[in-house]
């Protein structure tokens, strides 16, 4: 538990851009509500072909997977209630490439649709998250007596090795 807190402090911490952390949740969160399959692969092949924070990227997508267990019957109900035009069953199941991502099944669809509607706006919070964070936190929390115990704690050896 102390390892997990000092990773995340060092990459909060890190010299990577916000926008790389932020693009990082954002993607972790959308891996994570996918069933894992074709469509969880072609995200892991755009992570790392962009130039994103991966242990974050791997945090998100692993707390999501779990989340999922306890949202994947409502999001597949929902889904099935309004996936029952003919027209976009038919498209979803006479259609290769659809059938390939397996967006024929409702919570396929519903964990895609939902991924994309929420992609931008959890990139651009996580990115604004850090940043505030590094503005306004990071330099006052160092001058507390609390952190400065901390600092001969176990937990901000375990930050110093980890750099």
């Amino acid at each position: 538990m102390l390892t997990l807190l000092a990773r995340i402090l060092k990459v909060l911490n890190s010299q990577a851009s916000p926008w790389q952390l932020g693009w990082a949740v954002a993607l972790g969160l959308f891996a994570g509500i996918l069933p894992f399959g074709l469509l969880s692969l072609l995200i892991v092949l755009l992570v790392c072909l962009l130039t994103i924070n991966l242990s974050t990227f791997i945090l998100v997508w692993g707390l999501t997977e779990g989340l999922m267990l306890l949202l994947a019957d409502p999001l597949e109900r929902l889904t099935w209630h309004y996936a029952q035009n003919e027209q976009l069953l038919a498209l979803l199941a006479n259609n290769e490439p659809l059938q390939l991502l397996h967006l024929h099944h409702t919570l396929t669809l519903g964990a895609f649709l939902l991924g994309l509607i929420l992609l931008l706006p959890i990139a651009w919070l996580s990115q604004l998250l850090v940043t505030q964070y590094r503005e306004r936190v990071m330099n006052s929390v160092q001058k507390w007596k609390l952190m400065q115990m901390l600092k001969a704690s176990k937990l901000f050896t375990l930050y110093e090795k980890l750099q």
